[in-house]
């Protein structure tokens, strides 16, 4: 009896999960002011309308990126969920580049690769007109493999200067031995993952460079996914003798997530610290995950960075800096490890911002097909309350798999909006639940079609736009380009590529091109940028709150770029303002602790502003 109620549940569940998915398929000075000239790929369209609110620009800036995934067949875990990449100024000349990470050759395929298939990761440095170059050969990032000389498929990256000489140098996880390229002055990135003491060979996903010990030096955390020491995830799940898809993480061993203390000055050697693993001394081994995406912001404002750990099909982790080199983790109680019905849910990417202007940090998860985006509201001192359903949010999402995604005030009306990138899991039409099935299914699927394959797994991106009620309304109908076909869109990458004052949008997609999308929606409003440097060595000061106050009111953020999915986005804050005109004051936290507060400025302005050269400082 017991067994006839589970296969008419698990059929009923089947049923709706059908149904969700065919419903579907239809420089450096004290204050710096400095005017943004917009490139020649920012000029405005002549007619502003709704229709033009993203323009794809990928053909017009040379941005010719394809990820190289499969062949397909074996049904290989890491295929399903693709690679991220990083806006960031590898050469420090004030415009913003871009890597993008590249998955390559799934290790148990019986075919090849046609053989103009690129499977390096690429670097593209923006040129004075705004067009993008590849120089991926010319700055040594054009292997397939690391230095370890073992299997290693790209899944995300984190951007941060860990040698502190003013250059960012790049971390990329690997389903294989991870690896750290150290940035020569703007001119090449060498391969130091030995020398450095990293290059665990769990499957990283996500990875975030911040300080969590305050010695300014940046340390490293980098999330892991699940273990599979049989079939190496090369193996399929479906119904028993019939149609087969992806595996979900269930069926596999968890992992623990891994902190890496930077040892510092007195560590380097050529110029590259020493890594040491902390893992098990600061409390992070003592929970094990299923982590696909991640966020650190000081959550209960004590001026220690936290941890958010998204997790796939597992409770989500919250380690809670204690401030004496520990970390508990306090998920649960604090309401972030499940959602407001007590269930734990598919998370993929995640957000972190002020979205109600109450000077704390909330969280934003994506999920599965039927769960619909999470907003956890920061009630205050880092607990949390599911606002998804007063939000909206629960409604507007349930009939999409989110992954990347990013809380930004595109329209610069002073709320956030919720861009995001969307594919599912199981194939369209499979009649699979949304988590897929739990049956093994040993067996190589003839794939004849790769692109016919892979479009069953295809949805379409949403374009959310905030109010200052709190609310979200979906606007996808008006986003252009962005939002008009249906791909596998996996890593959402975010910043001011053509420094015009408002937020472009980069994608990755699982077997298809990057594509980069130009913010052409109406303003509503100024804007304001806000660097934040580390004094000698001038790098981002990662983990830097700023709050800046106005007559209308005042608006916090974080320089946080480790958000959306396997991505690293622009080390700058960005403020949308409304009618504002002026700021009256910045006031800056640091990632040492101390706190500054530097005088007012006109909006529609970037802002630098250098640790320790205000006319007011304290310590804390």
């Amino acid at each position: 009896m017991t067994r006839i109620k589970y296969v008419v549940a698990a059929l009923a569940l089947s049923i709706l999960a059908f149904e969700v998915v065919r419903q579907v398929g239809k420089e450096r000075v004290p204050v710096a002011l400095r005017e943004s000239t917009p490139t020649p790929f920012s000029v405005p369209p002549t007619e502003q309308s709704k229709e033009s609110w993203f323009t794809d620009v990928s053909d017009a800036v040379h941005l010719d990126f394809v990820q190289a995934v499969g062949p397909f067949g074996t049904h290989f875990m890491p295929e399903i969920n693709g690679s991220g990449g990083a806006l960031f100024d590898c050469d420090r000349d004030g415009d913003l580049d871009l890597f993008l990470v590249n998955l390559g050759k799934s290790p148990n395929a019986s075919r090849d690769f046609p053989p103009d298939v690129n499977l390096s990761h690429r670097l593209y440095r923006q040129q004075a007109n705004g067009v993008f170059l590849d120089e991926t050969k010319s700055f040594g990032l054009s292997k397939t493999a690391g230095s370890l000389g073992k299997t290693q498929l790209g899944n995300g990256c984190a951007i941060g200067d860990v040698n502190n000489d003013g250059f960012p140098d790049i971390y990329i996880t690997n389903y294989g031995p991870d690896q750290l390229y150290v940035n020569q002055a703007g001119t090449q990135f060498v391969d130091v993952t030995t020398a450095s003491g990293l290059g665990w060979a769990d499957w990283g996903t996500a990875a975030a460079f911040f300080d969590y010990d305050r010695d300014g030096w940046l340390d490293l955390i980098v999330v892991n996914y699940c273990a599979d020491p049989r079939y190496d995830h090369s193996i399929a799940c479906g119904f028993t003798k019939g149609t087969v898809s992806y595996c979900g993480p269930q069926k596999f061993e968890t992992t623990i997530d891994r902190l890496y203390r930077n040892e510092g000055a007195a560590s380097i050697e050529n110029g590259v610290p020493k890594f040491t693993d902390v893992t098990e001394a600061t409390g992070l081994g003592t929970k094990t995950t299923y982590g696909l995406g991640l966020a650190i912001c000081d959550f209960d404002g004590n001026k220690w960075p936290d941890v958010f750990i998204a997790n796939d099909m597992g409770e989500n982790r919250l380690w809670m800096n204690q401030g004496n080199g520990t970390f508990l983790e306090e998920a649960m109680e604090r309401g972030v490890a499940l959602n407001g019905d007590g269930v734990k849910q598919g998370c993929m990417g995640v957000a972190c911002a002020d979205f109600d202007h109450d000077s704390d940090f909330d969280l934003l998860v994506t999920n599965l097909v039927t769960e619909g985006a999470t907003l956890y509201e920061n009630a205050g001192n880092g607990f949390f309350m599911d606002k998804s359903q007063s939000a909206d949010l629960f409604r507007l999402t349930r009939r999409h798999t989110g992954w990347g995604v990013a809380w930004v005030d595109l329209d610069l009306d002073g709320t956030l909006d919720l861009p995001m990138v969307n594919g599912f899991v199981v194939p369209d039409g499979s009649m699979f639940p949304p988590h897929g099935e739990d049956t093994f299914q040993n067996k190589v699927v003839e794939v004849a079609n790769e692109e016919g394959f892979l479009k069953r797994y295809h949805d379409k991106n949403q374009l959310l736009l905030g109010n200052a009620k709190g609310t979200y309304s979906d606007q996808s109908n008006f986003a252009g380009e962005f939002t008009r076909s249906a791909n596998s869109t996996r890593g959402l990458i975010f910043g001011d590529v053509d420094q015009d004052g408002d937020i472009d949008l980069i994608t990755t997609a699982i077997g298809d091109r990057a594509r980069m999308y130009r913010n052409e929606l109406p303003r509503h409003g100024h804007w304001l940028k806000v660097d934040c440097r580390l004094p000698v060595s001038g790098r981002d000061a990662i983990g830097a709150t700023v709050c800046i106050r106005t007559d209308k009111g005042s608006w916090t953020s974080q320089i946080a770029p480790s958000t959306s999915f396997l991505s690293s986005n622009e080390a700058c804050i960005h403020f949308g303002l409304g009618n504002v005109e002026r700021i009256e004051r910045i006031e800056v936290d640091w990632p040492d602790g101390t706190s500054e507060i530097f005088p007012g400025v006109l909006v529609d302005q970037r802002v630098s502003l250098i640790q320790g050269t205000s006319a007011s400082n304290s310590n804390h």
